[in-house]
């Protein structure tokens, strides 16, 4: 599955990048992220809770970071597993600074097998995409937040930031909280 795409992060580039490679920063921001530690130079484990039509399930996994050039660019290479499947993959990051917003690129390939695999290629880009939604709308949110301030995440509550935001681009205002 190739996964693409470009956010516009309403935050300077080294801000967005200093959120993007901390690990608890992260952990807020991933749907169904229960744990995201490190375990050794630019390597997290972690395990998330995710489900795609009736395969639901807990996997386990490493992340591993590469091709370091901060605060414009990194390689992500993920290994995960559970009892409906496991998933491997690659992927980029790249950081543009245009007119004080960060412009995010992200670009990837994951293979996914097992159970997991076996609701169909529909409906794993679909889930893919509303996961990679959530976690960029949780993304904007957080940076965009008070230092100490705690930000309320889950699917309605981001589901409501995004209608609101592109609300507001329809009819110029200013962003949503």
């Amino acid at each position: 599955m190739k996964l693409k795409g470009t956010r516009t992060i309403p935050a300077p580039q080294q801000k967005v990048w200093r959120f993007l490679t901390d690990p608890d920063q992260l952990a807020k921001c991933m749907p169904g992220c229960e744990s995201l530690q490190e375990s050794g130079e630019n390597e997290y484990r972690g395990e998330i809770k995710v489900g795609v039509a009736a395969v639901k399930g807990v996997y386990n996994g490493t992340v591993r970071m590469e091709e370091i050039q901060p605060p414009a660019h990194y390689k992500l290479n993920l290994d995960g597993k559970g009892r409906q499947g496991f998933l491997k993959g690659s992927g980029t990051i790249d950081l543009v600074e245009q007119n004080g917003q960060t412009i995010l690129t992200y670009r990837g390939d994951v293979q996914i097998g097992g159970l997991l695999a076996s609701v169909g290629q529909r409906m794993v880009d679909g889930a893919a995409k509303m996961l990679i939604g959530q976690f960029f709308t949780a993304l904007e949110a957080e940076i965009q937040a008070a230092p100490d301030e705690e930000v309320k995440h889950g699917t309605l509550v981001n589901l409501w930031r995004a209608f609101v935001r592109w609300l507001n681009s329809l009819f110029g205002k200013g962003s949503a909280s």
